[in-house]
């Protein structure tokens, strides 16, 4: 990984714990053991995690530390994080990402465009908070006012897809490894 590492990783739950709406969401689709992976947090690791990472594909990675060298899948991801497998996806699927980004709103929900997305503050609530969440513990990018493309496709999962089977959800474990790879991204600590 040729970026630098340029966030610090949320330490705790109390901003989900404190909305129950988002709280149930979180719970409901298995995420919240994720979310408390983060209590303790350790500086230190992560940042030898973010420059040991080296990509070998979309969907394997190793990484060195403290002088162990890990191989990340997908499936130890899902391990680790607590969270499910589920449906390979990318971000750069571009063209799925903006049938779901239209998809989302329901009648009479305005969102507001942004050049590259949709302002968070235009979400109905709680999708507005859910959103800066997973842009906060998923994406890390940075901009938490915004809304990608990409974002919607897992938002609409979390807002819908109540009755989704495990394995017909959307695999986070399979987005991090691309999105942990890419230059001047933050690192997760998968």
């Amino acid at each position: 990984m040729t970026g630098g590492f340029n966030t610090r990783e949320p330490t705790n739950t109390m901003r989900i714990q404190q909305q129950p709406q988002v709280l149930e969401i979180f719970t409901r689709h298995n995420w919240m053991g994720f979310f408390e992976k983060f209590i303790g947090y350790d500086d230190e690791v992560a940042q030898e995690f973010a420059h040991s990472l080296t990509p070998h594909n979309k969907i394997h990675a190793t990484v060195l530390v403290r002088g162990l060298i890990i191989d990340l899948i997908p499936e130890l991801i899902s391990r680790v994080t607590t969270l499910p497998l589920g449906i390979p996806w990318r971000k750069e699927d571009k063209a799925d990402n903006q049938v779901t980004k239209r998809k989302f709103f329901l009648e009479g929900e305005e969102p507001t465009e942004d050049k590259n997305g949709v302002r968070r503050d235009s979400l109905p609530y709680p999708s507005s908070e859910v959103g800066y969440q997973l842009i906060k513990y998923i994406s890390c990018d940075g901009r938490y006012s915004v809304v990608y493309g990409y974002h919607f496709r897992i938002l609409e999962e979390l807002r819908f897809g109540v009755e989704t089977l495990v394995h017909q959800r959307l695999s986070i474990p399979y987005f991090l490894i691309p999105l942990n790879t890419e230059d001047n991204q933050a690192p997760h600590p998968t």
